[in-house]
């Protein structure tokens, strides 16, 4: 019997981890995490080094650990050069060393010594207490459950991209667990989508086929330096969200606020100059169907393109994560949802039922559109810590 499972072991769920056993609420002996993956921030790690990300999007003041500081403080001891290792006006950390101090303070607290590799099959409340299965028919008890699941499990890929892959085409979703290495794509490449990931991927994918790489988005590139406004790190804008109850409007500002599809502006740069170059071709236009005898991306413009490998970097379903096996959870229990299907919960707590919390993806309609990433995880810590 433990006093609390967390469903994901990636950032938003080491993040929680983190602070409980550095605080001193639990130790690694009442505390599970329950992830598919082998070790924890395994599946965070393969989607970064598939796009060779050099820097994180977010400030080097976001990261997993207690005090803001703490990877400032972790790269002076460490002997990690400001210069090559924080980028730009908000000293961004490189990859690189974020990686490096997430693994340092895992180790030391021993998160692995109360992580399990498992597919989550359902939650159920037996009593004071939750049982939660795994896809194995194991069956773990805990007084609590975190559900801190992220959106990776559901890439999102076109209907065109799903007919041609039934028909044979080398059509890859990045974040599939089944892309191929780069080293083993056959040129010419295609990278479908206009947002960040895709603008790293076409960026490594040039150093191995010069020339032979396109990149492909449906409407003009967006730079922002940030996801969304850095007002919604703060009251600016939070006040006004937390104070209107009207979840729908949630949602609706939420998808407004966020900047999907955008990149940096050091990103915009690079690609340019390496489309002046000659080493990738941007285009904007958007894909209508495959033709799989011809290896031919055929657009609505009336354009084709020749592909032998197309990949989508088109990012993850808007479903909430682990809606099908939380179905019978939400109904047995009454758990209230949003008309968009995600948890409406306390605000104070992220209690979506009796001892059942949230962070992550289901805890936006509360957290905000930084809920996702890590100044997401951090607040919502915050949040759930104080009921544990």
């Amino acid at each position: 019997m433990k006093k609390l499972i967390i469903v994901g072991g990636g950032i938003q769920g080491c993040t929680l981890a983190i602070n409980l056993l550095k605080s001193g609420r639990l130790n690694t002996e009442d505390l599970l995490i329950i992830d598919q993956h082998d070790r924890p921030l395994s599946n965070w790690k393969r989607c970064t080094e598939t796009i060779s990300m050099p820097y994180l999007r977010s400030p080097s003041v976001h990261h997993l650990d207690l005090n803001p500081f703490s990877l400032e403080a972790f790269s002076k001891k460490q002997g990690y050069h400001k210069v090559s290792h924080f980028y730009g006006y908000y000293d961004r950390p490189s990859l690189e060393m974020f990686n490096d101090h997430c693994d340092a303070i895992i180790e030391d607290l021993r998160i692995q010594d109360c992580y399990f590799q498992g597919s989550v099959a359902s939650i159920d409340r037996e009593g004071s207490c939750w049982t939660v299965m795994t896809e194995d028919g194991l069956a773990f008890h805990s007084d609590k459950v975190v559900l801190a699941m992220g959106l990776s499990g559901q890439p999102c890929w076109s209907e065109w991209a799903l007919e041609a892959k039934k028909s044979g085409a080398s059509i890859h979703h990045v974040f599939d667990k089944t892309m191929p290495f780069i080293e083993n794509l056959s040129p010419s490449i295609a990278v479908i989508g206009g947002g960040i990931s895709g603008a790293h991927l076409t960026l490594k994918l040039k150093e191995h086929y010069p020339g032979k790489v396109s990149f492909i988005f449906k409407k003009p590139l967006e730079v922002h330096t940030f996801d969304s406004d850095p007002g919604w790190q703060g009251p600016m804008y939070m006040r006004a969200f937390q104070e209107n109850k009207d979840y729908s409007w949630r949602r609706k500002t939420i998808v407004e606020a966020r900047h999907k599809g955008s990149i940096t502006k050091e990103l915009y740069y690079q690609l340019k100059k390496a489309n002046e170059e000659g080493s990738i071709q941007l285009l904007q236009d958007e894909v209508e169907r495959f033709d799989v005898s011809g290896q031919q991306l055929v657009f609505k413009s009336g354009e084709q393109r020749q592909a032998s490998t197309v990949v989508l970097t088109t990012g993850f379903h808007a479903a909430p994560p682990g809606i099908s096996w939380l179905q019978k959870t939400i109904e047995k229990e009454k758990l209230h949802c949003s008309s968009c299907g995600y948890p409406i919960v306390t605000p104070e707590t992220l209690e979506w039922g009796e001892n059942l919390f949230v962070m992550g993806p289901l805890a936006e309609l509360e957290i905000g559109p930084v809920s996702r990433n890590i100044a997401g995880a951090r607040r919502a810590t915050e949040r759930i810590v104080s009921a544990i």
